[in-house]
């Protein structure tokens, strides 16, 4: 029976998002032009370094101030305008773009998540395959199975991995979009992972991995499979909703907990005001 494959895992985050790629592309290439720029003196530094040299010429040695010293000071000054305004420009357009990307995140976030739920989708209907074809398989009974077995356990191995790396995108994108306090909280209890974790505690194993004390392993993955509670929220507020929804979190104002904060979307930065320089 062909394997069913799994969409694999983006290689960066915001794949899902063209606006958010572009704009980290442009972001890096106008940083780094950024850091390759020699380090070049303002005007005003040029002017005046043309100036103190000729101050100092006639303290030092009684040289008279040169007769063209203005002209000089303004050469000076106009030939470092190109180079000063090519930085003032760049590090603009850096500014410019880092208070732009949170509101792409925000704005483009939910497509991405909706990619990773997707994917995990595509992971669990793998492993499902997988049982019905060969059971529970852990290292014995996947030898015991034969050929098939160890190439359906190793596959359960791989998958393992999969969710690993969703589960970090899937937290990253989040860190982009919400209160880290927060979300520490839902994390530790596995609400992004599982539904219902309140109502209906997690065997202990699948706990100890929630709150990070194990590593996800293959009877993790068949717990995923088997429970229909494994998910990926697609948004800061499902995920704070899913939460609320198992426990009484107490009114916004009232200070008992802080759970009842919502998903905001970041308004897009104004454009940068025009120097004058």
């Amino acid at each position: 029976m062909p394997r069913r494959k799994t969409t694999p895992v983006p290689a960066s985050v915001w794949d899902a998002a063209p606006d958010v790629k572009q704009a980290e592309k442009l972001l890096d290439e106008t940083r780094e032009r950024l850091r390759a720029l020699p380090s070049t003196p303002s005007p005003e530094e040029a002017r005046q370094a043309v100036i103190d040299a000729a101050v100092n010429a006639q303290r030092t040695d009684g040289a008279p101030i040169p007769a063209d010293i203005g002209e000089r000071a303004a050469e000076a000054y106009t030939a470092a305008l190109a180079p000063h305004a090519e930085r003032l420009a760049l590090h603009t357009a850096v500014n410019a773009l880092s208070r732009r990307m949170p509101f792409l995140k925000s704005r483009a976030s939910r497509v991405v998540l909706e990619t990773l739920a997707a994917q995990l989708a595509d992971v669990l209907t793998e492993v499902r395959a997988i049982v019905e074809r060969s059971g529970h398989l852990d290292g014995d009974s996947a030898i015991e199975a034969g050929d098939q077995g160890i190439e359906d356990y190793k596959r359960l191995r791989e998958l393992v991995g999969v969710v690993d790396e969703l589960r970090s995108v899937q937290r990253s994108v989040y860190t982009e979009i919400g209160d880290r306090g927060v979300l520490a909280t839902l994390y530790r209890e596995g609400h992004d992972q599982f539904r219902g974790v309140r109502t209906e505690p997690l065997p202990a194993a699948v706990a100890a991995v929630v709150a990070g004390r194990r590593r996800r392993d293959v009877p993790f993955l068949l717990y995923m499979a088997d429970s229909g509670r494994a998910w990926l929220p697609v948004d800061v507020e499902e995920l704070t909703d899913e939460a609320r929804d198992a426990e009484d979190l107490g009114r916004p104002d009232d200070g008992r907990n802080p759970l009842w904060q919502r998903e905001t979307t970041v308004s897009e930065p104004s454009a940068p005001h025009r120097s004058r320089t």
